[in-house]
């Protein structure tokens, strides 16, 4: 069993999102045997924005890129393996401005890519995902109560977004965690988080 981390807090010290996601890894590990985690850190450690030479490639046929093609994808290709070889997807995304990190953006327009991670049947006009068998935990925390069906949850893009991207490449088991009011007073962001770590714990054993 394969799980891959994706962190996109630009915060080391002091993250909610990387303190309950690690927090959630270690429990599961201790019901997996031989569990393998793979880290990627986009917070931090971003990986390179599309660019047209990019983008030209990836409509490319690949026997038809050129070497400097080959190139501009590489990095794309070695996500897009990580995310494929991963049985679980465990991904923190503390919520910036409503919407995702700019940073976990980038990651997703490198690792959302026709004939990679998802297809197009041009006959019934039909979007199809090709990663597949795999369950995903999204961890959101948020300064405000911004959860969806609360009176500001229409103001939250950032799950609906992960949720309809994940659908759409083809990974329909989600499970997200809401963190709110990690901006309030230490009783009410104190009580969040141990709800959320609660939640956590006890989806690591069904996991």
């Amino acid at each position: 069993m394969k799980l891959l981390n994706v962190q996109s807090s630009v915060r080391h010290d002091g993250s909610v999102s990387r303190r309950l996601s690690q927090a959630f890894i270690n429990s599961w590990q201790t019901h997996q045997a031989e569990a393998k985690v793979i880290s990627r850190d986009v917070g931090q450690n971003p990986p390179s924005h599309p660019t047209a030479l990019w983008t030209q490639a990836n409509y490319m046929p690949p026997k038809d890129r050129t070497p400097a093609m080959e190139v501009a994808l590489q990095q794309s290709e070695t996500l897009i393996e990580e995310l494929l070889s991963a049985d679980r997807l465990v991904l923190g995304v503390p919520m910036y401005n409503f919407s995702v990190p700019g940073t976990l953006k980038v990651y997703i327009d490198n690792v959302v890519r026709i004939n990679r991670t998802f297809a197009f049947n041009p006959e019934t006009q039909q979007f199809q995902g090709l990663v597949t068998g795999k369950k995903a935990v999204i961890i959101t925390p948020s300064a405000g109560n911004f959860v969806v069906g609360t009176p500001l949850g229409d103001l939250n893009f950032c799950d609906p977004y992960l949720r309809s991207l994940l659908n759409f490449i083809g990974i329909t088991d989600i499970t997200v965690i809401p963190v709110p009011d990690q901006l309030m007073d230490d009783a009410i962001r104190q009580e969040n988080f141990e709800s959320a770590q609660q939640q956590l714990m006890a989806l690591a054993t069904q996991w």
